[in-house]
């Protein structure tokens, strides 16, 4: 029964098919198309291809990908949401896509070029809700009635996110039409950057136990957690286990990127961006990490302590458990930083080339 979830949009697709063909199948409609769209006159087939095309792979053409990116942007900047929190910060955001025909090679499944289009709208919608109450509290200040300090005064240049770099780890191939969903969260941060994760999915195969920012949204985590919670601490752990191995299987590829802040030319930190956008609790005056840098507990417990996460409700969200999930994805955004330095390995040829060539023309 694990399909039973895909029934209702199954008889909608099945629905709006029979539809069309319905319509279709109407003398009155079919010349009225043919007249609109001129399928009859000479050129009409090249015509029908060109329209056929262009719907089949409007996800390609030009300027779609900017109106992605700033309809996820002002979407969940300027739309009503639920306000989140530090519960909230490391939760991931789900997009749903897919691979038209353009986006394939000579191989017949979606180009390695395109996937990072994908994880670009991917992080903005996770970032728009990240800093949400931040960036909603710049636009109130620009518009108050009070002149800025000479503090703000001295700082020239607008707000801005850029990104610094990005990786991809491809995994499965994606063969072309085939959907797929794009879970990105917040992996970490230090001083400068904050360090986001992507994962390419197969759909339907994970299932969140709730959706935050949509209430309304069945969820259904909770209902394997009431299961597993009727089998003894084993049996769980099996299940836990045999799930964990189903959504690694799922995977397409994986990505990591690093974004900083900037106010002009000057660098605000992360943890600055984060406590301004409400999505870190207040820090306590003195405090310091409990937590043992280096130890299981701090960058990732044993997988049989870890095999059932803790109820993710139930956790207080405080600097120590907010700090222990930083520090644990932070092994992986070292080594990503490293690779900083390939920028180093360009010699400008010092030793020779073995030629210069055109890209398209001769």
């Amino acid at each position: 029964m694990p399909n039973l979830h895909r029934l209702p949009q199954a008889v909608s697709l099945t629905g709006l098919g029979s539809l069309l063909i319905a319509l279709l199948t109407q003398p009155t409609l079919r010349g009225y198309v043919s007249r609109t769209l001129g399928l009859n006159t000479p050129g009409g087939n090249w015509r029908a291809f060109a329209i056929f095309m262009v719907l089949a792979n409007f996800k390609n053409f030009p300027l779609v990908w900017h109106w992605r990116f700033f309809r996820s942007y002002f979407a969940h900047i300027y739309l009503p949401a639920p306000k989140l929190g530090p519960r909230s910060l490391f939760e991931p955001s789900i997009m749903s896509t897919h691979s038209p025909i353009l986006e394939t090679d000579f191989n017949f499944h979606k180009s390695n070029s395109t996937y990072f289009s994908d994880f670009d709208i991917s992080r903005t919608h996770l970032v728009s809700q990240i800093i949400r109450t931040g960036v909603r509290k710049s636009i109130a200040e620009r518009h108050a009635a009070f002149p800025p300090s000479a503090a703000e005064l001295a700082i020239k240049g607008k707000d801005g996110l850029a990104l610094g770099a990005v990786s991809c780890h491809f995994k499965r191939e994606i063969k072309p039409y085939e959907k797929f969903e794009i879970w990105t969260r917040v992996l970490c941060w230090d001083q400068k950057w904050m360090y986001f994760v992507s994962h390419m999915v197969k759909p339907g195969v994970a299932r969140p136990k709730h959706y935050t920012v949509q209430p309304g949204r069945r969820g259904y985590g909770s209902c394997i957690r009431e299961q597993n919670g009727g089998l003894a601490n084993g049996e769980a752990k099996e299940e836990e286990q045999k799930r964990l191995e189903k959504l690694r299987g799922a995977v397409f590829a994986s990505s990591i990127a690093k974004y900083v802040t900037k106010k002009g030319r000057l660098t605000i930190p992360p943890e600055v961006v984060l406590v301004r956008s409400e999505m870190l609790p207040p820090k306590p005056d003195g405090w310091v990490y409990k937590g043992e840098e280096g130890s299981e507990g701090s960058n990732g417990a044993l997988l049989d302590d870890a095999i059932l996460p803790e109820d993710n409700d139930n956790k207080e969200w405080n600097w120590d458990t907010i700090e222990a999930e930083r520090r644990r994805g932070l092994k992986f955004a070292e080594m990503f930083a490293q690779l900083d330095g390939l920028h180093e390995e360009f010699d400008g040829g010092k030793n020779g080339v073995l030629g210069e060539f055109a890209d398209i023309l001769w």
